[in-house]
């Protein structure tokens, strides 16, 4: 069956190269990478999915964090093979961080005046990765993140910040599998929380990882959809 692998913020899928091997060879991966330059929001960005997904060939969508409004738009349509939905580390309604107090919007407007381009690695490892952010994975961010658009990072940050797909997330006929970080810094537990609320069948798996559960854990998540969906 195939997998097919939505991003996160990035959007260029170069950090999911060892989750997409250890989907193998149960799950057929396949990554679709957004445009680099294109400063869009979730609008075109599920029009330019849609347009990729596989025909007439059953399919699983993970939607990684940014990502997972898109996915759950495209799952709410419920085209056809689609077999499961997986969120990882994402939202139906826009996230916050453990412990933020402010309106979700808020985190738009810091993206839109941030150096999105001189921010030290270091500090962006130490978000995405917490305690994995290893030397190799400090090495492996720092070459995507010079391949970035500041102007396309800002429109996904304002799209993130202001998502509210929780009518979407209603239609979705699918299972679906949720999976969190537990030392995840960036979206809270209040995500998943909101998702069970409209979807009690949920399916949820906890691990022991950071917000970049796919990288940091991959093994552990690409188990956990196998097991999901009897693969």
């Amino acid at each position: 069956m195939r997998c097919l692998l939505l991003p996160g913020m990035d959007g260029t899928g170069a950090l999911l190269s060892d989750f997409a091997a250890a989907l193998a060879p149960q799950f057929r991966p396949e990554v679709v990478a957004y445009p680099r330059d294109a400063a869009w929001g979730y609008d075109p960005l599920t029009d330019y999915v849609r347009a990729r997904l596989p025909r007439d060939q059953p399919f699983v969508l993970l939607g990684e964090s940014f990502s997972g409004p898109i996915a759950i738009r495209i799952a709410a349509s419920r085209p056809d093979g689609l077999r499961g939905l997986v969120l990882c580390a994402s939202f139906a309604r826009a996230p916050s961080p453990p412990g933020w107090r402010l309106p979700a919007s808020w985190l738009g407007r810091i993206g839109a005046v941030l150096p999105i381009g001189r921010l030290p690695t270091r500090l962006t490892a130490a978000a995405m990765l917490g305690a994995w952010a290893s030397e190799e994975w400090l090495t492996r961010t720092r070459e995507v993140l010079a391949t970035l658009d500041p102007a396309a990072i800002r429109a996904r940050m304002h799209a993130g910040s202001t998502a509210e797909e929780t009518a979407a997330l209603a239609r979705v006929a699918c299972p679906l599998l949720y999976l969190r970080g537990r030392r995840d810094r960036l979206v809270s537990r209040h995500s998943w929380e909101h998702i069970r609320a409209i979807l009690p069948l949920a399916n949820y798996v906890e691990l022991d990882g950071p917000h970049f559960l796919l990288q940091a854990k991959a093994v552990e998540a690409a188990d956990a959809i196998k097991r999901a969906f009897a693969i």
